[in-house]
């Protein structure tokens, strides 16, 4: 493998600012999702194999939904919660998946990243003060950057392990291809494909699913709303955010919809999934203003989401609001629905 390209140059880049580094600790977003989880991993194996720098890998909030458990238990990826992280322990942070300023990371004031990689859309300012940042909005996953830097490395060999998580970050991210994803992110996924671990794979995709599952995705359907090619559903208190996403990408599915919202409380928090079926509906961009000056949003062109803290808010008005303001944004005001 040789060293060229951009991935070569910001690799370098980041050799030069790791070199003296013994630890660092890899922080992504909070209730990580398979990309997120997948890029720190290489990142950790990275560090380790190239320059010989142990690694921690944290996050906030919650890991709920089954594929992403049985990610990390069938790859044995080791990864701790914010909570369990001592300060004095790290003088470097890299922060995977996620930006400062993005709002889904609610990590310790303590945490300032100097290395930044993600993918996601807007870029925030923030993010180019840090001392490394590789932020590729062109690409549908992080995890196709992390692939680059792999393949730019010089490594004798790959970990299946970690080719595994990649591909699956990738898989995940872009719906296997066909959601926000470039050329670069194709690329990736065939260059992995002869290192990934298929059975294992295959028991990260399909992993058992507990009875309080099919309760969350009845309520869905039962609370769901839907007016010409808009639905959408509020879950109330959700046991995990993972189910926003996981019943926004069932309902995108609905034939004659383009776009989906789903929305629930964790955690004193509004949070909302937002899926769209046509390219260039800038669902990111859309996630980011329908909760402009009270919350935080941003994602892909079709797939996107955000949050909006409570603080003793009343969760039925900011819910109220964000309805509002997403069929404003959409060209669908007034909107009443019926039941699907």
């Amino acid at each position: 493998m040789r060293k060229n390209g951009f991935s070569g140059e910001k690799l370098e880049e980041l050799g030069g600012i790791l070199r003296k580094r013994k630890r660092i600790l890899i922080l992504v977003h909070d209730n990580p999702d398979p990309d997120a989880i997948a890029s720190a991993f290489a990142l950790q194996y990275l560090v380790s194999s190239k320059w010989n720098i142990e690694s921690v890998i944290a996050h906030g909030g919650v890991i709920g939904r089954a594929e992403n458990r049985a990610m990390i238990r069938n790859l044995k990826i080791d990864i701790r919660h914010t909570s369990e992280i001592v300060r004095h322990h790290f003088r470097c942070v890299a922060l995977i998946d996620s930006q400062p300023g993005a709002g889904h990371s609610t990590f310790p004031d303590w945490i300032l990243p100097q290395i930044i990689i993600d993918h996601h859309i807007p870029v925030y300012d923030d993010s180019l003060k840090a001392q490394f940042a590789d932020i590729r909005t062109g690409y549908g996953s992080t995890s196709s950057i992390l692939t680059e830097y792999l393949m730019a490395g010089g490594l004798p060999s790959i970990n299946r392990e970690v080719a595994t998580a990649l591909l699956y970050g990738i898989r995940s991210d872009t719906r296997d291809l066909g959601r926000d994803a470039a050329s670069k992110d194709i690329s990736a996924y065939i260059f992995l494909l002869p290192m990934v671990k298929f059975d294992v794979l295959a028991r990260i995709e399909y992993p058992p699913l507990s009875r309080n599952y099919f309760r969350n995705i009845e309520k869905a359907i039962r609370r769901a709303l839907i007016e010409r090619d808009v639905i959408v559903s509020d879950l109330e208190q959700v046991a995990n955010p993972d189910l926003l996403s996981e019943t926004a990408d069932m309902f995108v599915r609905t034939e004659g919809v383009n776009w989906v919202l789903c929305t629930g409380e964790f955690n004193n928090e509004l949070l909302f999934s937002l899926r769209a079926v046509k390219k260039k509906s800038h669902a990111g961009l859309v996630a980011e203003k329908i909760v402009q000056g009270i919350g935080f949003g941003g994602g892909h062109d079709i797939s996107a989401g955000g949050r909006v803290r409570l603080d003793g808010k009343s969760y039925t008005v900011c819910l109220n609001r964000l309805h509002r303001a997403f069929f404003q944004e959409i060209g669908r005001a007034g909107f009443k629905g019926q039941y699907l």
